[in-house]
């Protein structure tokens, strides 16, 4: 996942953009933390900052200062395993018959190389792995046998295959489009002579900012200083058949989204709560403690607790300035690893029987190392409650995991699961009970990493639940 987010001052006046921008960005920086940039829009000219690390350490004062505009696009990225480096940064420009053109796509493009071999058959030249550079060549082509950009956007989704979000801003618009099945979340949000598009509606609250709707499954919405025009991708659904028929990603209720955002109608923070409540319905557990793994398990965790009538308190802190810890080398850096990013409250586990609630069990090694932590700590019972049902299947849409013998809970049984963990017992949500704990939620869900069903298809042809 990645976070995007981009302002149009329809006022047309050259403003601090790039600041708004970067408030935007910053506040989905829990999207995307490998890489930061912003491009702005003077009246056509277009500037681009961007560099490897989160939001705060790419930009300053001065920089913004620099980035003067009525119109920018920002991203705040987790790069795919086939970009590296200075590529995989966006956002990505490009100038082409439709001029300058500037992209921040959060993108699973599965017929990617079959477009990538016919444009190069064409005479395109590639600079990048990137699905963005893709799909900016795509619209490029297209650019020439269409009369404006949104046609040229919408031939060119016409042709890809996959799911995404994506922010357009051309020389006079900004542009969102979200694919036909809603699986990636774009909201439109309105402050004073602005227009925003951002992944989350948490951003638009961080600008004070009125969250105005959900962009809608196969909705392309082109923004100017005259006028807001949406164009989709089948005209011949109605817009309630549409929504109703949307597939958002249910993992970004377990996990990705920030807990005080809302997504397609249904509070995160809600839809959490209401998970640990039915967790502790369908699993309760006979401890002293509940405790969460900080910190997409704390909602769900509250929610447990508060069911069974067991006190809810920290074991845990997070350290927020270590990154990712799969990706250590050895044993021994991976438990180095997870130690400064986890540290356990000894105090407070030292002789209970604890509960821990968690949003999800992928691979398992960091949940590994987090109850041998609280053992050496005094705890006397260690159990583990999972807000989010058995990950099942390698998901090439956001689950990161090549093949499904990754995925314990593919190959083992819950009581193998426990015995490599170090769990004294184990116990998941159904996904029944997960989608009912989506209040207000006006559309479906892709739960593909649970259930096998993926409905936008599989990566290149192969199915990753065989």
């Amino acid at each position: 996942m990645s976070g995007l987010f981009g302002c149009i001052d329809c006022s047309d006046k050259a403003t601090d953009v790039a600041k708004t921008a970067y408030y935007g960005v910053f506040s989905l920086q829990h999207r995307g933390q490998e890489s930061a940039g912003i491009a702005v829009n003077n009246h056509g000219t277009f500037m681009v900052h961007k560099q490897p690390g989160h939001v705060a350490d790419t930009f300053d004062d001065v920089v913004l200062s620099t980035l003067q505009g009525n119109c920018a696009v920002a991203t705040a990225k987790t790069a795919k395993s086939s970009e590296t480096g200075s590529d995989a940064l966006q956002p990505t420009l490009i100038k082409s018959r439709a001029g300058n053109v500037a992209l921040s796509s959060c993108s699973v493009i599965l017929n990617e190389k079959e477009m990538r071999d016919k444009l190069t058959d064409m005479g395109a030249l590639f600079q990048s792995n990137t699905d963005s550079e893709l799909i900016l060549s795509l619209l490029s082509r297209n650019a020439v046998k269409t009369d404006t950009v949104e046609e040229a956007i919408m031939e060119t989704i016409k042709e890809i295959k996959g799911v995404y979000s994506l922010i357009f801003m051309t020389e006079d618009k900004l542009i969102g489009v979200r694919d036909p099945y809603g699986m990636r979340p774009l909201v439109l949000g309105h402050k004073d002579n602005m227009w925003m598009l951002s992944s989350e509606s948490c951003a638009l609250d961080a600008l004070d900012a009125e969250f105005v709707r959900d962009i809608e499954p196969g909705e392309i919405i082109s923004i100017s200083k005259d006028n807001i025009v949406s164009t989709y991708f089948d005209s011949s659904v109605s817009s309630e058949e549409r929504v109703k028929n949307g597939q958002v990603c249910i993992f970004e209720y377990v996990y990705v989204a920030r807990p005080d955002s809302v997504i397609d109608g249904s509070s995160i923070y809600e839809s959490r709560v209401m998970t640990g409540a039915a967790l502790a319905k369908e699993h309760p557990c006979d401890c002293d403690l509940v405790i969460s793994a900080p910190d997409s398990g704390n909602a769900a965790a509250l929610g447990y607790a508060n069911a069974i009538g067991i006190p809810y308190g920290m074991g845990l802190l997070k350290n927020r300035y270590v990154g990712r810890t799969f990706i250590q080398g050895t044993q021994g850096e991976r438990e180095l690893a997870v130690r400064m990013k986890f540290s356990v409250l000894k105090s407070a586990v030292a002789g209970k029987r604890i509960c821990i609630v968690d949003d999800s069990l992928v691979r398992g090694t960091t949940t590994k190392y987090i109850i041998n932590f609280l053992r050496e700590s005094g705890a006397k019972e260690v159990h583990l409650r999972l807000a989010s049902p058995e990950v099942k299947f390698p998901c090439c849409y956001g689950v990161n995991a090549s093949k499904g013998s990754e995925l314990p809970a593919r190959t083992m049984t819950d009581e193998e699961i426990c015995k490599m963990i170090g769990a004294d017992s184990l116990g998941y949500v159904s996904l029944d009970a997960l989608k009912a704990s989506l209040k207000g939620i006006h559309c479906g869900v892709c739960s593909a990493c649970f259930d096998g069903n993926f409905v936008a298809g599989c990566c290149d042809g192969n199915c990753p639940n065989k």
